[in-house]
């Protein structure tokens, strides 16, 4: 911001130059929170249990890594079962309506086999639908879905997330499970591989008790 205020004065020829242009502040990267593979069954099981109105959009959300908005811009004409990919091409927010991904550059993600059945269950239900794979419900349009996660997170007894750390769940399960950081990369639409290579850290979340298998015991 003070960059940006020496900036206008230049602009308006108060200054010669900007002095704070050299300067640089290192600021704490914002903590990540992630669900482990135990905290994914609970979320889900309980949702479905209770019939909870975001249970859809949390499945989907986590079994894609798909972001909020391309979620809510994702059309049936978007799902190709033959092909088995999803196609990302569009996104949705609050303030700026239906636009291109965060990226602006299109991307597909593989449908898997626990994916199709659950696309397939989807849409067999649907006695009305506007095209859309998930229902436009009223916290959702209005911007509430991290809220609604998280308090149900609490109430179940899990790590408290926020929605879009469903989308940081399938990407460290996913490397968790070996698949490699340029097809991560690739499949959540990150720009360089530097972004996807941050959730590396997370992923000791879900190896806790690991070590253990090393079976070394120290002389007592």
């Amino acid at each position: 911001q003070i960059k940006r205020i020496f900036t206008m004065a230049v602009d308006e020829g108060l200054l010669s130059r900007n002095p704070a242009r050299p300067i640089s502040v290192k600021v704490p990267e914002a903590k990540q929170l992630v669900l482990n593979r135990t905290e994914i069954d609970v979320l889900l099981y309980e949702a479905k249990l209770r019939n909870h109105p975001f249970y859809n959009h949390w499945a989907l959300a986590i079994l894609t890594g798909m972001r909020n908005g391309e979620l809510h811009a994702l059309q049936w004409t978007d799902v190709d079962f033959e092909n088995k990919v999803i196609s990302v091409t569009k996104s949705w927010s609050i303030a700026d309506g239906l636009g291109p991904t965060k990226s602006t550059k299109n991307r597909y993600v593989p449908i898997s086999v626990e994916l199709e059945m659950f696309l397939r269950n989807l849409k067999s239900k649907q006695l009305e639908t506007n095209g859309m794979v998930l229902e436009q419900i009223n916290e959702w349009k209005d911007g509430a879905q991290a809220k609604v996660i998280k308090e149900f997170c609490r109430e179940i007894g899990i790590t408290p997330i926020k929605f879009h750390d469903l989308r940081a769940t399938f990407i460290t399960q996913m490397l968790i499970k070996g698949v490699p950081l340029a097809k991560v990369m690739t499949i959540v639409g990150h720009s360089t591989i530097k972004t996807t290579m941050r959730y590396l850290r997370l992923v000791a979340q879900d190896t806790l008790g690991a070590t253990e298998a090393l079976g070394i015991t120290l002389p007592r």
